[in-house]
């Protein structure tokens, strides 16, 4: 009896986890897209990018992911795109972990071509070297990294802890 109890304990443990990680939210979760490869994406098709008809997006989340699939093609690294005003556009790209520990990357456009603090808006941006901008709360748990990439366009690596 004892046996059978442990066998279906392990079962159910496994079944969890498995649910988890293929629920997009479990301790596996890892979509990130590497720095080099988001560079390369905006310098080829910041064109498109540009004018990426955010306005017109639907609102469900399905039809928002065939929307940027349509529109930048299906084998875009686009996982959301996000107006924070008239001046900012944010392409989010994936990350990892959870909502408390998590990490995630991706690019925006800024119309007036300065660097924006995103989710981090009102704290002030510091410019570590021409180019790169960074951020962080006072015990470290938020912080942003910006970098440059052409006139407009900006990669960005945001951390919650």
């Amino acid at each position: 009896m004892k046996k059978k109890a442990i066998v279906l304990s392990i079962f159910i443990l496994s079944f969890i986890l498995c649910a988890i990680s293929l629920s997009g939210c479990g301790l596996f979760f890892n979509d990130s897209v590497p720095r080099n490869k988001i560079f390369a994406y905006v310098n080829d098709n910041h064109e498109l990018l540009e004018a990426f008809p955010y306005a017109e997006m639907p609102k469900e989340p399905q039809e928002k992911k065939n929307y940027i699939i349509n529109y930048l093609g299906k084998n875009t690294i686009v996982k959301s795109v996000y107006a924070f005003n008239e001046n900012i556009l944010r392409f989010t790209c994936g990350g990892s972990g959870l909502a408390t520990g998590s990490t995630y990357t991706g690019f925006y456009f800024s119309k007036d071509d300065t660097p924006f603090a995103l989710e981090f808006d009102g704290h002030e941006l510091i410019e570590i070297e021409p180019g790169i901008f960074e951020w962080q709360n006072e015990d470290g748990r938020h912080k942003i990294h910006i970098e440059k990439i052409r006139d407009h366009w900006y990669y960005f690596v945001m951390d919650y802890y």
